[in-house]
């Protein structure tokens, strides 16, 4: 059996004891669930699927989701899924409901990175839950994490009220100009088109050097550092990595040469995401363009597992393992990453990136203003909209066989409905999610296992 197989397998057989769930005749949360159980439930099937291997990891994630709201919403992706599964579809779920999304719609999924064409752009950046679905799922993760993330930076009500609003509104007007010019296939947010913090990230991708990454995690000299967040690997485990940059190099956008590719040095990296904590991951040192260690890369192999909106749709897609988000993000995002690619590493299915020397990614804390706040989310909402847009019939391979933004488009036929709607919704799950994290945390404190 495939060990996505065996996780989602694990998965439904721990969640069948998880007590009475909601109808859905409830119109909003709070849901009768235990949510301590149905993170239990994913991350005790992370840690039999690994056989333990990654519980230092699982540790770490305990302690991450017990620590904040946001920490818990950004780290429970299955959650979120398991409860819209429960509550009532958007009114407007009327069209465009199998759409390429990207799974985990927040803000700090976003980031600043020089393109394939080397132009540093802002962009989605994580589609480790990508998977074909209703776009409303995105709008709605992405409005409850601006509200959430909105109280941690001490947003008032009623401007968050503004947050969402804003994110319905801009997401509405581009899925309408994307229906109307198709400017999808092409358009992206670079230094011509961004204010504030995201002009920021940009310029600070474009002062970013090689060298510094290198620095930071190599010795400069073929080797990794000796450094508290990674890890030496078995001989057998370097053996199954080498094999699969091998097998990797070719699914890349841009193939890397035999040489290009030849293994240097590798490492297991602990402590690093939230939701992701507990898989395998690894980094790789490959020689790069030439034998001088100055422009060595760094090939990041993370496990992947069933995304979580799989629950929902289980048959939009075939695609599996690291294959799926490595296309989507070459699907939702223009100019992404060239070396995007996927392989196994042994029995463990791995998507494969590189470790972007000029990656700056969003984070909430770099929101430190309301005119950041409406800039940063005007353009998380065209971020958005473009990625549901472009993974459409006009390119090979997406299975989408019609016009994703047409159908979204004629589907939102109300904004101000909409804005409505939304805002209801992400107020209220916002609470749900105060009040899971505080259950979390309340048994992590009583010494409840957790995985």
């Amino acid at each position: 059996m495939k060990p996505t197989v065996r996780y989602a397998a694990a998965v439904t057989a721990a969640l069948a004891g998880v007590g009475p769930l909601v109808t859905a005749a409830r119109a909003q949360p709070p849901l009768t669930r235990d949510p301590v159980a149905l993170v239990y439930a994913s991350d005790h099937a992370l840690h039999e699927l690994n056989a333990g291997a990654t519980d230092d990891d699982l540790r770490t994630r305990t302690d991450l989701l017990a620590s904040s709201a946001w920490a818990f919403f950004r780290g429970t992706s299955p959650l979120f899924y398991h409860d819209l599964g429960e509550l009532p579809p958007s009114a407007y779920a009327t069209g465009g409901g199998d759409v390429w999304i990207t799974g985990d719609a927040h803000p700090e999924n976003t980031g600043a990175d020089r393109g394939a064409d080397n132009v540093e752009q802002y962009a989605v950046n994580d589609t480790d839950d990508a998977w074909r679905g209703s776009w409303t799922w995105d709008l709605r993760r992405e409005a409850v994490a601006l509200v959430l993330a909105g109280r941690a930076d001490g947003r008032t009500e009623s401007q968050i009220d503004t947050d969402v609003d804003t994110l319905v509104s801009e997401y509405a007007q581009w899925i309408g100009r994307f229906h109307d010019t198709d400017d999808e296939a092409d358009w992206r947010l670079t230094s011509g088109n961004t204010a504030h913090l995201t002009q920021s990230l940009i310029d600070k991708a474009a002062g970013d050097k090689r060298a510094d990454l290198l620095a930071k995690w190599t010795t400069l000299n073929g080797t990794f550092k000796a450094d508290p967040e990674l890890r030496t690997v078995p001989a057998s485990t370097r053996a199954d990595l080498v094999a699969a940059v091998a097998a990797y190099r070719t699914t890349a956008a841009e193939p890397l040469s035999a040489s290009e590719a030849k293994v240097k040095d590798v490492r297991r990296r602990l402590g690093a995401g939230t939701g992701s904590l507990g898989r395998f991951r690894w980094y790789v040192l490959v020689e790069g363009d030439t034998s001088s260690p100055s422009d060595d890369r760094i090939l990041e192999l993370k496990q992947e597992v069933d995304p979580a909106p799989k629950t929902l749709a289980p048959a939009t897609t075939s695609l599996t393992g690291g294959q799926r988000p490595a296309l989507a993000l070459r699907w939702e995002a223009d100019e992404s990453d060239p070396l995007a690619g996927w392989a196994n590493a042994g029995n463990v299915p791995v998507l494969v990136k590189e470790k972007s020397p000029f990656a700056e990614d969003l984070s909430i804390d770099d929101l430190t203003s309301s005119t950041i706040w409406d800039d940063s989310v005007r353009d998380i909402a065209r971020l958005l909209a473009a990625a549901h847009s472009r993974a459409d019939q006009d390119i090979p391979g997406t299975g989408v066989t019609y016009s994703a933004d047409a159908a979204i488009d004629k589907a939102i036929t109300s904004v101000p409905g909409l804005q409505a709607e939304t805002l209801t919704f992400a107020k209220s799950y916002a609470d749900q999610v105060t009040s899971d994290w505080q259950a979390y945390a309340t048994a992590k404190n009583g010494g409840r296992p957790l995985f």
